[in-house]
């Protein structure tokens, strides 16, 4: 890339996250309704009036249409703006984490595979959270972006210096898959019932990919910590109901394991660095 700044870079990467975000919100509220996040094009889902370009500029709509719909002025959930806003945190973050760990103070292109891959943990974790539910489809194209990382790094890396090696990647599809799938195998010999949705066996192998064994094994961590005060809250409102039927609550832990996935890239690393000394 050209040697700009690094942190015009990062400006411009926050405005394509802001649009990459609004489209994560197409994503979001469609896919579980089954339905194509391609046609039709966006529209209020209380009144099913299609949305002009106006109402569709990132948070800046939002705010100046006093966050309801222009036709019925059924007010519009703040997740909204709140998901174009971490996306675009993401995006940016993406480029200024991949330039220091290629020590330099320039963007690199490994920052694109970096963002596709926060942009669909953020999907991942607002679906989750929903419907307890990890698609596989996500999965799949994160995966298929990791690979491409991995190969093109493999091949090109001058062009994209960051990559994984593929035996990084390797061990890292088998350090983010292996412990929840032992941890599930565990719960179900003696609890009887499962510790973990397969999904999230499938979305740590993916993140495997991206930020290779140490990083993965590392994520788990992050993940638990962050989760225990939700999981409390979980616990306690669980036992103050008598039965299964007075609560069906469930706590998807993808969301977590997509947080601990970027708290470990950022807060983790000299820990992991520290562990295994490298």
């Amino acid at each position: 890339m050209p040697d700009i700044p690094i942190r015009y870079w990062m400006i411009f990467a926050f405005f394509v996250g802001l649009l990459f975000g609004s489209f994560a919100n197409v994503i979001i509220y469609r896919l579980p309704l089954k339905k194509s996040i391609v046609n039709p094009p966006s529209s209020c889902p209380s009144c099913n009036r299609q949305l002009a370009p106006i109402d569709l500029v990132p948070i800046i709509s939002w705010v100046f249409l006093r966050m309801r719909c222009r036709f019925c002025r059924e007010k519009i959930s703040a997740r909204y703006p709140i998901v174009e806003l971490i996306c675009g945190v993401l995006f940016a973050s993406m480029v200024h984490y991949t330039s220091l760990q290629d020590y330099g103070h320039t963007a690199t292109l490994s920052a694109i595979p970096m963002s596709i891959f926060a942009l669909l943990l953020l999907i991942i974790s607002y679906i989750d959270w929903d419907t307890q539910e990890i698609y596989d489809g996500l999965v799949i194209i994160g995966a298929v972006v990791g690979v491409t990382w991995v190969a093109l790094g493999h091949f090109f890396p001058c062009t994209f210096p960051y990559s994984p090696t593929w035996y990084n990647a390797l061990l890292g599809v088998v350090a983010g898959a292996a412990p929840l799938l032992i941890i599930d195998r565990i719960t179900l010999l003696l609890l009887k019932k499962d510790g973990f949705g397969y999904g999230d066996v499938k979305l740590m192998a993916m993140v495997g990919v991206f930020l290779g064994w140490r990083l993965a094994l590392g994520a788990l961590p992050f993940a638990v910590m962050i989760s225990f005060p939700f999981a409390l809250y979980f616990m306690i409102k669980r036992s103050l109901h008598t039965s299964e039927e007075e609560f069906s609550g469930y706590m998807a832990f993808g969301p977590f394991l997509c947080l601990g996935s970027i708290g470990v890239m950022w807060l983790g690393e000299w820990v992991v660095n520290y562990f295994f000394m490298m």
